[in-house]
C-alpha cells in the first residue's frame, strides 16, 4: 500500500465493499496501537488521524531486524521503487514558531519544543534515539498524545507529547542508560534514512547502497541491513524529485511546451494503447540548436549508444552524439526507450533522420547493440557503419584469450595502410584460423582505419564519444523520466552558452585543438625527404618508406 496516496476515504470504501452489501451503511473504523502498553480503541474520524495511525506502524513495515537478516544480497539498483516499500510518510505541514522541520539537524529534544505534526515528532524522536544510541518503547500512542519510555526499565527517561492549542509541546528528561547501536537500532526507519541521506545524495550524486551503509555506520554508529538502506534511498529520491507516476502524467505537456518554444525542434512521444488506457514507451528530442549545429559545424560522424536508467521505468537512455570542430562532444539527439530492440531503435533513427537528414559521407558508429544493426540498415541503408574495436575485441577474447590476439587485432584496427592491416590479420590466421572465421561471421562491419571513408575526416576506432556522453549525464539517470529529459535539456543549454563565451576568446582561424595538432605533427619534419615531380605532386620518403602525395586532390598513397 502506498501510504502517501492512500486516504481514510479509500480505506472506508474498501471496508464497505468487502464487509457489507449496503452502500448507504455507516462504517466506523477503530484501531489499537499494539506497541502501546496502555491499549485502547481509537476511532479514525479524519485523514490526519489516519496518517498518524500509519506512522505508528512504521517500525513494523520497514523490514526485519538486522540480526534476522541473513542475506548478503543488496536489492537491484534498477528498481527505483521497491514493492516492499510501504512506510513513506506524509509531507510536513508549515508551522510558525520554533519547529523541527529538518530532524536530521536536530538531535536534542527540549522542553516546549514544537513540531508541525505527529510525523515530524516521531521522526525527530527516532533521530534523537539513534544519535544518542538508545531505544524506547511506546507506552501510549494516540493522534492527540504520545508517551514513550526507555526500553531499559532501570532508566528513568520518559517523553510525553500532547496536542496543544499552540502546537505540540514536549517534556524530556536526560537519558543516561547503556547505549549501543551496533545491533542495528530499530528506530532507524526508512523515513529516518531518507532524511539523513538526502543532502548527501544531492551533493555526491548517485551514491551506492554499500557506500551509504558505511557512511551511516561511521556517522551515526548504527549498522543497518542493505535492503533497509536501499528503500530509504528510494524514498529520499521520491522526496526530492517526486513520484515516477507523476512524471508520466505530465509528459504530454512537456512535449507540447518544447514544440511551443521552438517549432523547428523534432520532439515525439509514443504510447502503447490498451483500450482507453495508454502506457508510456518512448520519447525523442532533437532541439533545433543541436540538429542545425551538427549540420553546419560538425563532421558527419555520429555515435549511437544507450545506457540503462536507474529508475522504476527500467528503460534506456539513447543518444546520438557527434564531435564539434574542437573535438568535444556535441549531442545531436537523445531520448528514452523502453528497451534496446529493433523496433525502438528504428523509431529513434527515423526521428533522427527527420532532424538531420542524410548528410554527405555520414558515418554511424556503434557498439552493435541489440537490434541496432537491423535498424540502421532499414533507416540508413547506404551510410558507412563502423563498429567499436573495444567491444569487438571484448567479444573476441571470450573465445580466444591470448594477448597475441589483442596486439594483432588492435594493430590491424589502427593501421592506415591496407597492406599492414592484411599482414596482421594473416599472422592471426596462421596461429588460429578459427579466429579469422569468427571475425568474418560475426563482425563484418568496418572497424579498421584503412577501410574508413575520407569524407567524415574522423578516424576514431572506438565509441568513446558515446561513452563520454553517458558519463556527462551519469548523475541524472536515477531521476524520473520527465526530470531526466528536462535536466539534460538544461545541461545542453548551459553547455552551449559556455561554448559561445569560450569561442569569443579564441584568436586566429584555427580552433585550439587544431593548433595543438598542427604544432605536434610539424615537429621533426627534417627527417622527411621530399622529391617534387610537379607543383602539386611529390614523393615523400621517411625511414625507408615512400608515399605519393597529390596536394590539389588532397591524396596520399599512405
Amino acid at each position: 500500500m502506498d501510504t502517501s496516496s492512500y486516504t481514510l476515504e479509500d480505506l472506508t470504501e474498501e471496508v464497505r465493499n468487502r464487509y457489507t452489501s449496503k452502500r448507504d451503511s455507516t462504517v466506523f473504523i477503530l484501531f489499537i496501537d499494539k506497541y502501546a502498553v496502555d491499549q485502547s480503541f481509537i476511532m479514525l474520524d479524519s485523514n490526519e488521524n489516519f496518517k498518524g495511525m500509519l506512522s505508528m506502524g512504521e517500525d513494523e513495515v520497514t523490514g526485519e531486524p538486522y540480526e534476522d537478516d541473513d542475506s548478503d544480497q543488496c536489492p537491484s539498483e534498477e528498481s527505483y521503487h521497491s514493492r516492499l516499500s510501504s512506510d513513506i510518510e506524509d509531507d510536513r505541514l508549515n508551522y510558525e514558531g520554533e519547529t523541527y522541520s529538518n530532524v536530521k539537524r536536530n538531535s536534542t529534544m527540549k522542553v516546549y519544543s514544537r513540531f508541525s505534526n505527529v510525523i515530524d515528532f516521531r521522526r525527530a524522536l527516532n533521530h534523537h534515539a539513534i544519535t544518542n544510541e538508545f531505544d524506547y518503547f511506546i507506552e501510549k500512542s494516540e493522534p492527540t498524545r504520545f508517551t514513550a519510555r526507555c526500553i531499559n526499565m532501570e532508566c528513568g527517561w520518559k517523553i510525553h507529547a500532547s496536542l496543544m492549542e499552540d502546537g505540540i509541546t514536549f517534556q524530556v528528561q536526560e537519558h543516561s542508560c547503556i547505549r549501543s547501536n551496533k545491533a542495528g537500532n530499530r528506530r532507524a526507519t526508512q523515513g529516518w534514512i531518507a532524511n539523513i541521506v538526502t543532502d548527501k545524495l544531492k551533493s555526491d550524486g548517485d551514491v551506492g547502497v554499500p557506500d551509504l551503509m558505511k557512511w551511516i555506520s561511521k556517522t551515526y554508529n548504527v549498522e543497518l541491513p542493505c535492503h533497509k538502506v536501499f528503500r530509504g534511498k528510494e524514498q529520499a529520491y521520491t522526496d526530492v524529485y517526486g513520484k515516477w507516476e507523476d512524471s508520466f502524467v505530465m509528459i504530454d505537456d512537456f512535449k507540447e511546451e518544447l514544440h511551443a518554444r521552438d517549432p523547428r525542434s523534432v520532439v515525439d512521444i509514443e504510447f502503447e494503447k490498451d483500450g482507453d488506457k495508454k502506457r508510456f514507451l518512448r520519447f525523442f528530442i532533437s532541439f533545433a540548436a543541436c540538429s542545425t549545429g551538427f549540420l553546419v559545424g560538425c563532421r558527419p560522424n555520429i555515435s549511437l549508444d544507450a545506457c540503462h536508467l536507474k529508475g522504476n521505468f527500467n528503460g534506456v537512455l539513447a543518444a546520438a552524439t557527434a564531435i564539434d570542430g574542437n573535438n568535444s562532444i556535441f549531442p545531436v539527439a537523445y531520448g528514452v526507450l523502453e528497451s534496446e530492440n529493433t523496433k525502438s531503435w528504428t523509431w529513434f533513427l527515423e526521428l533522427l533522420e527527420r532532424a538531420i537528414g542524410t548528410p554527405n559521407g555520414l558515418v554511424i558508429s556503434s557498439d552493435m547493440q541489440k537490434g541496432l544493426e537491423v535498424a540502421i540498415t532499414q533507416v540508413y541503408p547506404n551510410i558507412e557503419h563502423r563498429e567499436c574495436i573495444r567491444h569487438l575485441y571484448s567479444n573476441l577474447k571470450r573465445h580466444f584469450h591470448d594477448d597475441f590476439f589483442y596486439f594483432k587485432l588492435w594493430g590491424a584496427a589502427i593501421a592506415y595502410c591496407v597492406n599492414d592491416h592484411d599482414r596482421l590479420l594473416d599472422e592471426i590466421d596462421v596461429v588460429r584460423k578459427e579466429a579469422i572465421t569468427y571475425l568474418n561471421d560475426n563482425h563484418n562491419k568496418i572497424w579498421s582505419r584503412c577501410k574508413f571513408g575520407t569524407t567524415s575526416k574522423c578516424d576514431y576506432i572506438t565509441n568513446n564519444i558515446s561513452e563520454s556522453f553517458n558519463s556527462w549525464v551519469g548523475d541524472l539517470r536515477y531521476r524520473p523520466v520527465l526530470d531526466l529529459l528536462d535536466a539534460i535539456r538544461e545541461k545542453l543549454m548551459k553547455r552551449f552558452d559556455k561554448k559561445r563565451r569560450n569561442v569569443k576568446k579564441w584568436k586566429g582561424s584555427l580552433v585550439p585543438m587544431a593548433k595543438n595538432y598542427v604544432r605536434t605533427i610539424t615537429k621533426n619534419l627534417g627527417e622527411y625527404a621530399v622529391s617534387r615531380s610537379s607543383d602539386n605532386r611529390a614523393e615523400v620518403t621517411y625511414k625507408g618508406k615512400r608515399w605519393d602525395v597529390t596536394l590539389d586532390e588532397k591524396k596520399c598513397s599512405c
